[in-house]
């Protein structure tokens, strides 16, 4: 038997919109500048006790998980993992991470100019709360 394909999988705005929701969904942004590395993580699926940030060696490790939990769709549970390499010269020990009203993380280190020992083992990074909205990142 041959299924009928549906009007929904063939129309141009249906793929489109499909396309949307999956560039729309887990944005990262990386912006390293001559003073500042900053990292804009979209997690709004995940509370601050869900998500541990920790930086091993020259990476910083980002991890995101929630038990399963209904919605208006049924039960889902989420996790991820995002890994980014720490530019040489962030100060490891100046790193703040926060995460936004509307679940935007920012985390985010100056750099210095000097040749300091920045060598760190594993340590993690705590992440606040910000009652106030992240402005969207910049395509």
């Amino acid at each position: 038997m041959i299924w009928p394909r549906s009007e929904k999988s063939t129309s141009p705005y249906y793929r489109h919109s499909l396309f949307r929701t999956v560039l729309e969904s887990g944005i990262s942004e990386v912006r390293s500048d001559r003073d500042k590395f900053t990292i804009l993580l979209d997690v709004k699926h995940f509370s601050p006790e869900d998500l541990s940030v920790k930086i091993m060696d020259d990476f910083v490790e980002i991890h995101g998980k929630h038990n399963e939990r209904q919605d208006d769709h049924g039960y889902i549970s989420r996790e991820f993992h995002r890994r980014y390499r720490l530019p040489s010269n962030v100060d490891q020990s100046a790193i703040t991470c926060s995460l936004s009203a509307d679940g935007m993380l920012t985390f985010s280190g100056p750099k210095v100019q000097s040749n300091m020992d920045t060598s760190y083992s594993e340590r993690p990074i705590p992440v606040s709360r910000e009652e106030k909205p992240a402005s969207a990142p910049s395509s």
